[in-house]
């Protein structure tokens, strides 16, 4: 009886180790920039291919938070914005060709790539939400 006591309390003591460590939270994993709310960031959108030159559309969060359609850009396409967030803000970054090709989205905070998906398809959307 004496060895399932102990045995438990050696359990617990290591499943709490477990637990805690792993409810601690490090800032800078979920945090790019290392700032509490609001906070001003730099956002690059950055849109790539293999395969093409070019897209039918490009739609990305601009500034404000709205949507901005690019008609027709060549590829590779990047543009680098400044923007105030908050936690739970979002930025989205779409594209559309005529047929299939392979797109990479890429979206980087503070020249750190948060987001990134390669499509072989006609259309593709990445959407990152600030933690």
């Amino acid at each position: 009886m004496k060895t399932f006591k102990s045995l438990s309390v050696i359990l617990l003591t290591v499943f709490l180790a477990i637990f805690s460590n792993s409810c601690r939270s490090d800032s800078n994993d979920d945090n790019p920039s290392g700032s509490t709310y609001p906070k001003q960031v730099s956002i690059t959108y950055k849109v790539t291919s293999a395969t093409t030159s070019s897209a039918s559309i490009i739609k990305y969060k601009n500034e404000t938070g709205g949507d901005t359609d690019v008609a027709n850009p060549s590829l590779p396409y990047s543009k680098t914005i400044n923007r105030t967030v908050n936690k739970g803000d979002v930025l989205t970054l779409a594209y559309g060709t005529n047929t299939n090709q392979t797109v990479k989205l890429e979206i980087l905070v503070n020249n750190a790539s948060v987001l990134s998906q390669e499509f072989t398809t006609t259309s593709g959307a990445i959407v990152y939400q600030f933690p």
